[in-house]
């Protein structure tokens, strides 16, 4: 029985939440067929291996934005649940295709053709690139022929093929005259009285009407279909069935030809079927390092550094599923042996040991991990172990399953093994849990060369390997302020379980009032409740001193802040003032050069003329620059407990707080034209927007403006009848309705398109998932037949 997560071991997998972060991992993923491959558990790799991929995804990093254009342009355009790597592997077995399995092949080659070139230096593309002969001959032979009938969608348009262009607009022509036949004949008297619908609807491709079955007789017409009450009949004219046979035997004939096309394209496919399948594996893998990429982007992973020594250096580390996550350092060099963490319930214990295990767990699939910054030996064996074990089918308690997931691990060792145990014997007494785990750990190191962390509240267990050299102790914080864990990891000594601690607490938090603590204290060795005590203390004199020296530190640059943004301040009015006049003086140096060109290829043809143009260049130069300086959000949010002020209440010598400088200033003048202020602070004097300025405290609250509503026309079509429309036109109608909606002009759309086949229904919810996933839409009532649309 091998438990390495390294090796397809999905239960302990499980334990870790491994299937959450995968499918956070697996929702940047474009196929579902990445999906599927993400969960598969991650297996063992070198350490070459590992930093192939890296590189890989380095590169890939480094030029981000330009893949993501890429991949918009070639992956997107394959459906997510795309049969076409099912349909690549019945290549092998010479399966004929039919025009949408055909597409979903040509959307493969189509994105090889488009991304596979900039892939040069990828490892993962070495060994799949195909032969520039083999792909023109696709290209050629394949996909030209395949995209002058079929689309990227996988719908045939026979108005682009030679052989279907006559046949396709015979049937156009003929269903024009088969929606206006059957609209006159549900206008007479025979039908009129007889409707249940008002409309016609197709059906089996038949243009039929719906009659009432208590009003129905034969001469109206055949029928082709009845409702599941029965109730309604829909019948087909006898004045048009010609017609619509015509039609029927026209669209055979279309079916017939695309059957000979399709069977020609599937073999042209068949002795490709190597080269084919090269390009789904390319396919799969840009995608693979595209959601790898867009992954670590989204949640700040960093790539490590991979070393050859046994060590793991972890800076900031953190669990990708926690949000707002306290971020720890976590250090085990080549020297020691292991770590042990201990410390109160609930004070991260486990989240540091599944996070120390995540890490590993993505270097094994080359991907960036959870830390500020990293350096890993990528270890061969990988185990986690919970504290509960209880296993009620074979008549384990807790604590013999546990003994036994030790002894299987004993027997399936390997050289490089990173071991992670949460709570050790966590379910027998502590002294006899502490002698069989010194004596468990010491086993382990002698048969193999593991590296072990594990976290305990035993006594003698932390104290015992604190005194070792080959250990690292460590605990996790608590706050003795707020009565509360800090999640912190604080690496050098051992910590309190602080369980009176948190009793009382938990009493005080629940209004309990007994003397249960103080009688436990009683009943302990006096000698193991002076230890606690001891830790206790010295974790709280640590807390106390680091927290005062980060309020030094804090204040200290508070006030090197303060000094530096006042300086700042008439730094940037100097600045502005300065970068304005330049570029009035570059203006004024350029019309002077203009003028002096003129007078000097004669343009300027009187002394008037040349005084004015004179007179223009010296009030340039005499008008001095204003800077227009308004308040940034984040000042208006600081100070928005100061209350605006009219600029008609604005007077000379009025003393105002200016938003941007931050003080107190006084009025020196004010433009009425221009609604700008004066003002003047110690020798600072500028010109400022009175939207800057806001009233000292003590001041009246302003007056609201007054809410002005305004109503707009629906200039747009809120509902469109669509019934018997060929698909192309029904598409063309559905990108007009949906541009309106983003418009404004429409605040919904409904789209009747009735039931018929469904061709129409389908694509329009199936293009309304891909290409617009922001707009709602349902069908109204319950009735089917009809899509409404909204924002």
């Amino acid at each position: 029985m091998n438990l390495s997560l390294l090796h397809n071991n999905q239960q302990d997998l499980d334990l870790l939440d491994w299937n959450l972060i995968i499918s956070d991992l697996s929702s940047h993923a474009s196929l579902e067929k990445t999906r599927h491959d993400l969960f598969i558990p991650p297996r063992s790799m070198s350490i070459d291996e590992i930093e192939l991929q890296l590189l890989d995804l380095d590169r890939y990093m480094v030029q981000h934005d330009e893949y993501a254009a890429i991949f918009q342009d070639s992956v997107l355009h394959i459906p997510s649940h795309t049969n076409g790597f099912q349909n690549i592997k019945d290549i092998y077995k010479g399966k004929f295709f039919d025009c949408s399995e055909l597409n979903s092949i040509a959307l493969f080659i189509e994105c090889y053709n488009n991304a596979f070139k900039h892939f040069p230096d990828f490892h993962f593309a070495e060994d799949l690139k195909i032969g520039p002969d083999i792909y023109q001959k696709l290209r050629r032979h394949f996909l030209s022929p395949l995209r002058e009938f079929v689309d990227r969608s996988g719908q045939p348009h026979y108005d682009r093929h030679p052989q279907l262009k006559k046949l396709y607009a015979e049937i156009i022509e003929i269903e024009n005259d088969l929606r206006i036949s059957i609209q006159k004949i549900a206008k007479t008297d025979e039908f009129s009285s007889r409707l249940q619908l008002d409309q016609f609807d197709i059906i089996n491709d038949r243009y039929v009407l719906a009659i009432r079955s208590d009003s129905f007789n034969s001469d109206l017409g055949p029928i082709v279909a009845r409702s599941n009450s029965g109730m309604t009949l829909f019948v087909e004219p006898y004045e048009i069935r010609i017609k619509s046979n015509k039609r029927i035997h026209l669209l055979a004939e279309i079916e017939s030809i695309i059957l000979k096309l399709t069977i020609g394209l599937s073999e042209l496919l068949h002795p490709h079927a190597n080269e084919i399948s090269r390009i789904a594996d390319f396919v799969s893998k840009f995608d693979l390092i595209n959601c790898k990429a867009n992954y670590s982007l989204a949640k700040g992973l960093q790539r490590p550094q991979l070393s050859d020594k046994k060590e793991i250096d972890l800076t900031q580390i953190f669990h990708p599923l926690v949000s707002n996550p306290i971020k720890n350092n976590f250090i085990l060099n080549q020297k020691h042996k292991g770590m042990i963490i201990s410390g109160p319930n609930t004070g991260g214990k486990t989240v540091v040991l599944k996070t120390v295990a995540i890490c590993n767990l993505f270097l094994h699939m080359g991907l960036y991990v959870p830390a500020s910054n990293a350096r890993m030996y990528p270890f061969d064996h990988l185990y986690y172990f919970s504290h509960d074990h209880q296993n009620l089918q074979a008549g384990l308690s807790s604590f013999a399953s546990e003994a036994k997931y030790y002894l299987d691990l004993l027997h399936s060792l390997g050289d490089n093994n990173l071991i992670l145990i949460d709570e050790i014997f966590n379910s027998t007494s502590s002294e006899e849990a502490s002698a069989l785990a010194i004596a468990f750990l010491d086993e382990l190191h002698k048969i193999s060369q593991s590296k072990i962390v594990l976290s305990t509240h035993h006594q003698v267990l932390k104290t015992f390997m604190h005194a070792r050299t080959d250990y690292i102790s460590s605990h996790v914080g608590f706050d003795f302020e707020t009565n509360m864990p800090t999640y912190k990891l604080i690496i050098g000594e051992p910590g309190s379980s602080l369980a009176f601690k948190i009793f009382d607490n938990l009493q005080k938090k629940f209004s309990y009032t007994s003397n249960i603590s103080d009688h436990a204290k009683n009943l302990l060795d006096a000698k193991q409740v002076t230890y606690e005590s001891l830790l206790l203390d010295l974790d709280q004199k640590k807390n106390e001193l680091e927290k005062i020296l980060q309020q030094n530190i804090t204040l200290n640059k508070e006030l090197k802040n303060q000094k530096r943004a006042m300086e700042g301040v008439l730094h940037l009015e100097k600045e502005k003032l300065v970068s304005e006049f330049q570029r009035k003086l570059k203006t004024t140096l350029n019309s002077a050069q203009e003028l002096f060109e003129e007078i000097r290829h004669e343009k300027i043809t009187s002394q008037k003329q040349l005084e004015n143009r004179a007179h223009l260049l010296k009030t340039q130069i005499q008008s001095s620059p204003k800077p227009q300086l308004k308040p940034t959000d984040d000042q208006i949010e600081k100070y928005s407990h100061f209350k605006e002020i009219d600029f008609e209440d604005i007077q000379i010598d009025q003393t105002l707080f200016a938003l941007n400088i931050g003080k107190n200033v006084k009025v020196a003048q004010v433009n009425p034209k221009k609604k700008e202020v004066q003002v003047k602070h110690g020798s600072l004097l500028v010109w400022l927007p009175w939207v800057n300025l806001r009233l000292p405290s003590g001041a009246q609250p302003v007056k609201k403006a007054p809410i002005i509503n305004i109503q707009r026309e629906v200039l747009g079509k809120i509902e469109i009848d669509c019934r018997g429309m060929r698909l192309d036109e029904f598409q063309k109608i559905c990108d007009k309705a949906i541009q309106d909606l983003y418009d404004g002009q429409v605040p919904f759309v409904t789209l009747v398109h009735g039931h018929g086949t469904g061709v129409l229904k389908n694509w329009l919810r199936e293009h309304l998932r891909r290409e617009h996933p922001q707009l709602k839409w349902e069908n109204i009532e319950g009735n089917d037949g009809c899509t409404k649309i909204s924002s």
